[in-house]
């Protein structure tokens, strides 16, 4: 593990990489907490912000050399997540507002597993940060 690589990363890269772990153990917490509860809820708006900090951030992360992925405008395919975590924040919340509770469920279980689970393997690929820092 090679931590010293966090001292060399842009500030965006940091902020990204800090609010998806918050992001990520927070909500692994919240799909196994009990549901409706005054912390479920407080905690959820917490989470969802993590969520829109974190698509934001990776906005501004583009164009590494090395990437194992293809790139477009500097942005590779791990950014369909952004797309992703900005249409599905909002509907779970409207979902949830509206008395839907299969739809928020069923939102945030994707959200989860989309945002969190798959994108986050995909910053394991060689040659991008994660990579660097766990394996390089």
């Amino acid at each position: 593990m090679n931590l010293e690589i966090l001292q060399e990363l842009p500030a965006v890269i940091l902020l990204h990489l800090f609010a998806a772990l918050a992001a990520f153990f927070l909500g692994g917490f919240q799909l196994l907490a009990p549901k409706g509860t005054v912390p479920h809820k407080t905690l959820g708006w917490i989470w969802f912000s993590l969520m829109i900090v974190v698509a934001v951030s990776a906005i501004f992360i583009r164009n590494f050399e090395g990437s194992a992925l293809p790139t477009l405008f500097g942005f590779s395919p791990i950014h369909l997540f952004v797309v992703l975590t900005l249409w599905s924040v909002p509907s779970a919340i409207i979902a949830i507002k509206r008395g839907n509770v299969k739809a928020h469920a069923s939102a945030v279980r994707g959200l989860y597993l989309g945002g969190m689970l798959i994108a986050g393997a995909f910053t394991f690929m060689p040659g991008r940060t994660m990579y660097q820092i766990f394996f390089g």
